[in-house]
């Protein structure tokens, strides 16, 4: 397997998502929602995976929807429920700014990202697509299971955040 890596800068993870990357990297047309626009560039729905999900009230291999991809990328750091946070808190008498408040994933911040994608070895393409049904299948399970592997390793021994307070002026 081969990963290609990204970099993408702050404020740009909102509009590389949803305008590529959930159509396979091509274009998606405008005001086409995403789920027809994935049908169309014959790309599946992109699911949720990593270690933290069950904190942000997400199962593994749950939709990511559009919705969701707004909040957590368009605004910077918001839950991917926010809306259905908010609501409950509005329901019980909350204010509109704490409800507001509860739908962030602490504080307000640009979020630089790196974007992995897992491609198998040509010949593995070949073989997938002279092969049978079940050779198929077991390519395909053997490339997700390579997918969850890596990205378990991410999470162990690469991922790393790092907050630092920006000022005017050095001290």
């Amino acid at each position: 397997m081969t990963v290609d890596i990204r970099v993408v800068r702050a404020g740009q993870m909102y509009r590389y998502y949803l305008r590529q990357v959930v159509v396979g990297d091509g274009r998606r047309p405008a005001r086409t929602p995403l789920r027809e626009a994935q049908e169309q560039a014959g790309v599946p729905v992109g699911r949720w995976m990593g270690r933290g999900l069950a904190v942000l009230g997400l199962a593994p291999g749950e939709e990511v929807t559009e919705a969701q991809l707004g909040n957590l990328f368009g605004e910077r750091g918001r839950h991917p429920y926010a809306e259905r946070i908010e609501a409950d808190l509005l329901a019980k008498g909350e204010s509109p700014k704490k409800a507001f408040k509860a739908g962030a994933l602490g504080r307000r911040v640009m979020m630089t990202g790196v974007d992995f994608v897992f491609r198998p070895q040509p010949t593995i393409y070949l073989l997938w697509a002279l092969g049978d049904e079940q050779t198929r299948r077991v390519i395909e399970a053997a490339h997700e299971r390579a997918i969850e592997r890596v990205l378990e390793w991410i999470e162990d021994e690469v991922a790393v955040i790092r907050l630092r307070r920006c000022s005017g002026s050095r001290s």
